[in-house]
């Protein structure tokens, strides 16, 4: 199996040249969206939602392919607001999500060798599953929330003063990479992840967990991360740009 994970876009069209590229190039079975679609610092909710619409579309024509993970900027508009939020056509951004919740995933699982990745936006922790969660259950009650997600939204507002929250912890499309390693002590209830959310100048693995949001830019535009991605092949990871 041959996997492409896709870090947050916020509105990067030239994201969708370059999975085209690769994709001709490797021929992946599943390609994996790790949330964060909408939203930039130099751009409106006019282009968010020509990029709801491709990815959208990608997911219809091809939805074993493509898995599309819901994060805190798509949350933002489904009634929970967050930093960046524009109120420009908010009510038409919602109302797009809305009508494609369905197509939107919690989280998602792949075999990578011998490990199982969860893949979800931010991250889940410890402090998440054991307090919210379950953690001999956790995955059944993911599963029960993806059926229902509007009525769930509300679990995963969760977020730690690392990322401006009050709360003693985040939820799984809030979680900070530091808030990773402040349980990096306890034998991970998660071992194995794959996320975006937290912006790294290059892919990292720290503690058995992918950092892969390499897409995001400062403030006035400029390029914070170096626009690779992630790849499983039978042989191992690989990273492209």
């Amino acid at each position: 199996m041959k996997y492409l994970f896709v870090g947050d876009i916020h509105n990067h069209s030239y994201i969708f040249n370059d999975i085209k590229r690769l994709d001709d190039k490797y021929k992946f079975d599943r390609i994996i969206f790790l949330g964060d679609y909408v939203d930039d610092w130099n751009t409106t909710n006019h282009q968010s939602l020509v990029t709801l619409d491709v990815v959208f579309g990608m997911k219809a024509k091809e939805p074993e392919k493509y898995t599309l993970l819901l994060g805190n900027h798509e949350l933002s508009y489904l009634g929970f607001p967050c930093s960046g939020h524009q109120f420009e056509l908010e009510d038409v951004v919602e109302q797009k999500l809305k009508e494609n919740i369905n197509n939107i995933d919690l989280y998602t699982t792949v075999q990578c060798g011998q490990n199982e990745y969860v893949c979800t936006h931010a991250g889940l922790t410890n402090g998440y599953i054991n307090s919210i969660l379950d953690k001999d259950d956790w995955k059944d009650i993911l599963n029960k929330w993806n059926e229902d997600k509007l009525n769930n939204l509300d679990k995963l507002v969760l977020c730690s003063y690392l990322r401006g929250g009050i709360d003693e912890f985040s939820s799984f499309v809030w979680c900070d990479k530091r808030e990773q390693a402040y349980f990096a002590y306890q034998d991970k209830i998660v071992p194995y992840q794959i996320v975006g959310h937290t912006p790294v100048t290059n892919i990292q693995i720290i503690d058995n967990i992918i950092y892969c949001d390499t897409h995001s830019t400062y403030r006035d535009g400029s390029q914070f991360g170096d626009k690779s991605y992630l790849i499983w092949e039978d042989r191992g990871f690989t990273i492209e740009t």
